[in-house]
């Protein structure tokens, strides 16, 4: 029982290495030596409904009953249902991997129960003849990483099956690696029905896509002990320094008429809300009172930069003074000896 256990675990492990993840999404039922007479009924209700419409060539709808048979019964009888309706439908790729998985059950169940060696035998043919329908293609990957995915026709391949040979339909087939930290790698192949090729792919074909910050950049200007770097210096600092003069009389204009504002609203207003026909004066009020806060701020770093830039610029009479203006990614930063 052991031995048979793990050849059907092998089974589906083929199978989903080969197969379009719509094909494992399905679920299975209980096998068929374990059902129950209800369970065998209701699977058998559905089986005959499924071939009545597959007689009919509703193909679809003969899909839905013999997966929903499957359902409650894994029988490789209802599996090679489910194989012929993909074909009749021209889903080959699935149809072949549909029969590779009933083959290999029935030819395992058949050991307990002769019935099913028919089944396996059928699957066996239908897929060699199928084969001949399909193309192949193994693809070898190199230098993959832990979360490189590989797709052929836009189907995950998962990674046991890297190295088996993926059914395809004859024409030009996109193989796709992507890995992370690398722009995808694409190829195509071309297989006539019947055709097998190898494709060999790398990873490091796609060109890194991880950014690195860039190099900070210094230059360094010297003067001579005659001279000094006070000259530019001074000028941001007057340049500065009218900014913030600036910045302190748009405070003081602007807080004056909030104040104003607010004064007049006190006393038409007194203690209680003010009525609705002031509110354009209340929005008047806080408006030049955000421009008074901007105008404080302004003015303070405006000032106090003139004032650094002032000191820092002081000439010199002794030693040589140096001035260091990096660029770096997140801003500039000015340094040096004075």
């Amino acid at each position: 029982m052991h031995a048979r256990l793990r050849s059907r675990f092998l089974a589906v492990v083929v199978a989903a290495a080969v197969a379009s993840t719509s094909l494992v999404a399905h679920a299975v039922g209980v096998e068929p030596g374990k059902a129950t007479s209800i369970q065998i009924e209701q699977a058998r209700t559905r089986f005959l409904k499924g071939k009545m419409l597959f007689a009919q060539k509703k193909y679809d709808d003969a899909l839905v009953e013999f997966r929903a048979s499957l359902e409650i019964v894994d029988s490789p009888n209802t599996s090679l249902y489910v194989a012929r309706t993909l074909r009749e439908k021209g889903s080959l790729v699935e149809a072949y991997v549909e029969l590779g998985r009933t083959e290999v059950a029935a030819n395992e169940l058949s050991v307990e129960d002769p019935r099913y060696k028919k089944a396996g035998e059928a699957a066996t043919a239908e897929r060699n003849e199928l084969a001949k329908k399909l193309g192949f293609v193994t693809v070898s990957v190199k230098n993959a990483g832990p979360d490189s995915k590989l797709y052929v026709a836009g189907e995950e391949l998962k990674r046991a099956g890297w190295d088996t040979p993926a059914p395809v339909v004859p024409g030009t087939t996109e193989i796709t690696l992507e890995t992370p930290g690398h722009a995808t790698v694409k190829k195509t192949v071309t297989l006539e029905a019947g055709g097998k090729t190898t494709l060999e792919i790398d990873a490091n074909e796609g060109p890194s896509t991880e950014t690195t910050p860039p190099p900070t950049t210094t230059a360094t200007v010297a003067t001579p002990t005659t001279t000094s770097s006070g000259p530019n210096l001074r000028t941001w600092a007057y340049v500065a320094g009218a900014v913030g003069v600036v910045g302190l009389a748009t405070f003081t204009i602007a807080g004056l008429k909030a104040n104003s504002t607010y004064d007049d609203l006190k006393n038409a207003c007194g203690s209680g809300p003010c009525p609705s026909s002031r509110s354009d004066d209340v929005s008047s009020g806080k408006r030049w009172q955000t421009i008074a806060n901007v105008g404080l701020v302004v003015g303070v770093l405006g000032v106090a930069t003139g004032v650094t830039l002032f000191v820092v610029g002081k000439p010199k009479t002794e030693g040589a003074a140096t001035a260091q203006v990096g660029i770096t990614p997140t801003g500039v930063l000015v340094s040096g000896a004075f």
